[in-house]
């Protein structure tokens, strides 16, 4: 538990910072289309806002119902919360990403997740610096039922990308409709994909069987003395 938590809140602080940081900027600076559709830009703006929640509505080109933080998204990418970021609106609407409700929303569960990741890890290890944490139920539990959310930030963060680049297979140089080939099949490809799929359910089995090994041995017994002590 103890190298868990540690191991934990160095990660998550470093997937927001430095790296998560820099790949923003990175991303506004090349894929202009990408980061505003992830964020639901629609519209240019200096001072632009961040989007925590909202539903996308690309007929209407705005945010329903959104919450946002006010010049959050223009201090995030440029240093400078008067920057203007480039919304949809300046992009030709045939360089937009082709699934761009998928892709807002994706993008937001992973960056959720990764905030959730980040305020977990930082109150586990504040309990584990003052040795409450192995008593704390309710941290012990958030742990336990927050295991699953690191796969699930993982595939939207692949969604994201995967989304955002289109429709574009090489950014700005070749389409994705101009990319397939003319010598694969259809059932090449299928049968490629099925070999991966068994291959992660059989990863996925190991796993689990492993998994239940180390839960049914149980935690090490407490020797004699320190049982003496508990109970003193």
């Amino acid at each position: 538990m103890k190298v868990g938590v540690i191991a934990g809140l160095v990660s998550s602080i470093l997937i927001i910072f430095p790296t998560g940081d820099l790949h923003g900027k990175y991303v506004a600076r090349n894929q202009p289309a990408a980061i505003a559709a992830m964020e639901g830009l629609f519209h240019g703006e200096a001072g632009a806002g961040l989007v925590l929640m909202g539903q996308p509505n690309e007929d209407t080109g705005q945010i329903d119902n959104p919450i946002v933080v006010n010049d959050l998204l223009s201090f995030l990418i440029y240093g400078t919360t008067k920057a203007e970021v480039k919304g949809l609106d300046q992009i030709p609407h045939d360089q937009w990403p082709t699934a761009l409700p998928l892709l807002y929303y994706a993008y937001h569960i992973m960056a959720g997740l990764g905030t959730w990741f980040v305020v977990l890890m930082i109150g586990c290890a504040f309990l584990l610096w003052r040795n409450r944490l192995y008593t704390a139920r309710w941290a012990l539990w958030a742990l336990l039922l927050s295991f699953p959310l690191p796969y699930i930030a993982n595939t939207a963060g692949w969604m994201t990308a995967e989304l955002g680049r289109q429709p574009w297979l090489i950014y700005g140089l070749m389409r994705t409709s101009e990319g397939y080939s003319n010598t694969v099949s259809a059932g090449n490809g299928l049968f490629t994909l099925l070999g991966f799929m068994g291959l992660y359910a059989l990863l996925a089995l190991l796993f689990t069987v492993l998994i239940y090994r180390e839960i049914s041995s149980g935690p090490e017994p407490k020797s004699t003395e320190a049982q003496a002590d508990y109970a003193n």
